[in-house]
């Protein structure tokens, strides 16, 4: 299976002309043309690809490097989503992946997240709240339902524990550069990635550690022990 294929080779890019490039993947049709239609909703303009399965999945990855945003159903016949979702994270550590499911676990939301998910929509979900949760994920964020928040499964607010915190590999990486003083400019340039990639992660990781600037950034991730101290 194309799931075995080795992706060290594989790189992203931004799509052209500020068109946000959207795989949609389920496996049903009616399922799909619904997402297809909030989506040409956002506050941009977008192309749609689509993908029935895991398999479909990785060929238009391999076909379209640009993708800016994958919308994945977790559960497709002869898939395994979560081990599908690892792969692609890995190998495209600047793809937003937005999970839409029927499954409300909220362990199946962490594992999303822990696994490399920007977000976890339900199925259940409103078109608005749907929307919502995108725009959020664009905007450098990450969504989980207000359900998960009041488990409290999942936390990401101002004061959170290190074990709350859902960090992707490139997050990590910025976060690393952001530590020693960088620049948006000269983090781009050490990862070979533009500085609108970096803008959007560096907002990520100001959200996620409640943090309004580089610095106090900076600050709560040493408190975190994410990031070592001074001496």
């Amino acid at each position: 299976m194309l799931l075995h294929i080795i992706w060290r080779f594989l790189q992203t890019t931004e799509g052209p002309g500020g068109i946000l490039k959207i795989l949609v993947a389920d496996d049903h049709g009616l399922v799909r043309e619904g997402i297809k239609l909030t989506l040409g909703k956002l506050s941009r303009e977008v192309e749609i690809i689509e993908a029935t399965s895991g398999d479909e999945v990785l060929q238009q990855m391999q076909q379209n490097r640009d993708v800016d945003l994958l919308v994945l159903d977790l559960f497709m016949p002869q898939t395994d989503g979560f081990a599908l979702l690892a792969l692609l994270c890995k190998n495209f550590p600047d793809l937003l992946v937005v999970i839409l499911s029927a499954s409300e676990d909220v362990h199946h939301v962490r594992k999303a997240i822990d696994w490399g998910a920007s977000g976890y929509i339900p199925k259940s979900a409103s078109e608005g709240e749907m929307l919502a949760a995108l725009e959020e994920v664009l905007q450098g964020g990450i969504y989980v339902p207000t359900q998960t928040y009041s488990s409290g499964v999942v936390t990401i607010s101002h004061g959170a524990a290190k074990h709350d915190l859902h960090f992707t590999g490139r997050q990590k990486q910025v976060l690393g550069l952001l530590g020693e003083g960088r620049t948006n400019k000269e983090i781009a340039n050490s990862l070979g990635l533009s500085e609108y990639t970096i803008k959007i992660h560096v907002t990520a990781i100001l959200k996620l550690l409640g943090a309004t600037n580089r610095t106090q950034a900076v600050i709560e991730a040493k408190r975190l022990g994410l990031l070592p101290i001074s001496v």
